[in-house]
């Protein structure tokens, strides 16, 4: 009877909390950017500055992002990894995003012209990021660009 009980209470105080808004996690920057080539694959590694204002822990879930390199697609690409954001925080959370290099490859003469005409390389990643707390499932719209240094341009090739 107690376990019952205790049972009931949890789910009441879950479903209390649950009625609180539910605040979009705030995606600010990208830093240390990399790659590496293995096995046919592109892995670009990067921290994702994540900003978590809710009393709750996000776990980011296996998800596909669509990748565009100086406005040329490069296709879609995966986060394999979970990655658990931490409550009312904002800190760095590394996210390794796998592609086939064939998909890579595309971008080279596009992202060339835009070094020579001056523009600069932009690294585009959008989708739905899908998370999860506990059993409830979410999807975060992520729309973000970087502009990437010659060096992080070159080390896809």
């Amino acid at each position: 009877m107690q376990k019952i009980f205790l049972m009931f209470a949890f789910l009441c105080t879950l479903q209390a909390k649950a009625e609180q808004e539910v605040k979009d996690l705030e995606f600010l920057a990208l830093e240390n950017f990399g790659v590496e080539k293995k096995d046919g694959n592109v892995y670009v590694s990067f921290d994702y500055v994540i900003n978590n204002p809710n009393w709750f822990n996000v776990i980011i879930l296996p998800s596909s992002l669509f990748l565009k390199i100086a406005d040329s697609d490069c296709g879609w690409v995966k986060v394999e990894d979970k990655i658990k954001i931490k409550r009312k925080t904002t800190a760095n959370y590394r996210f390794v995003l796998v592609g086939k290099q064939s998909q890579f490859v595309k971008s080279a003469f596009s992202s060339i012209w835009s070094m020579i005409t001056g523009k600069g390389i932009d690294f585009n990643i959008a989708g739905k990021l899908k998370a999860g707390v506990a059993v409830f499932r979410m999807k975060w719209d992520i729309d973000y660009t970087y502009k990437m240094t010659m060096d992080e341009f070159m080390s896809f090739f």
